[in-house]
């Protein structure tokens, strides 16, 4: 599918400064994606389109008012440093480089690591729910694939709705339990 418009092409520098990529990593995804390249004056440059659909379209950094240094981010979240830095790689968190210290994006990371969750009464760890029921955290997890139970993805962890997995635990007991009495 071809579009009749022109493309609109950006220096292989500015790719590597807006979208964060080193130099080796622009060329090997521009290869291995077919996107539009042309040289001029010994310089490559790619089309912008194709850059944003492979790399997302950058973030205003201009726009974010609330930056973290690794090391709040690392309290805050509960985190490494090498867990933050590859949330930030792959999914694309901005970032700034200031006086040597590297600075993330507040808000993009509370969308990840959801603090607001991780805060609340109505979901369990997988360690909490198996702490709670005596039971490893292999057994919680077929158990909350078995019975469909909800969970949210945050950041590395699982976070199940205690409601529901509190109802499959009662009734298991009360079927097991059964069992054990006769």
């Amino acid at each position: 599918m071809r579009s009749s418009e022109p493309l609109e092409y950006i220096s292989g520098e500015d790719v590597m400064a807006t979208y964060k990529v080193k130099k080796s990593w622009l060329y090997v995804s521009a290869k291995r994606n077919n996107i539009p390249m042309c040289k001029i004056a010994g310089k490559n440059y790619y089309s912008r389109r194709h850059m944003d659909a492979l790399f997302g379209v950058p973030a205003e950094i201009e726009a974010i008012t609330e930056w973290l240094t690794t090391d709040e981010a690392e309290a805050l979240y509960s985190t490494t440093k090498e867990s933050l830095r590859t949330q930030a790689y792959r999914r694309h968190i901005p970032t700034k480089r200031e006086y040597g210290r590297t600075y993330y994006s507040k808000i993009h990371l509370d969308k990840i690591f959801r603090p607001d969750l991780k805060a609340s009464d109505a979901y369990y760890t997988t360690a909490e729910a198996a702490e709670k029921y005596d039971m490893t955290k292999s057994n919680i997890c077929v158990i909350v694939k078995t019975n469909n139970i909800t969970k949210v993805k945050v950041g590395a962890q699982n976070l199940i709705v205690k409601e529901e997995l509190d109802r499959i635990m009662e009734s298991r007991l009360a079927q097991f339990g059964a069992y054990r009495l006769q």
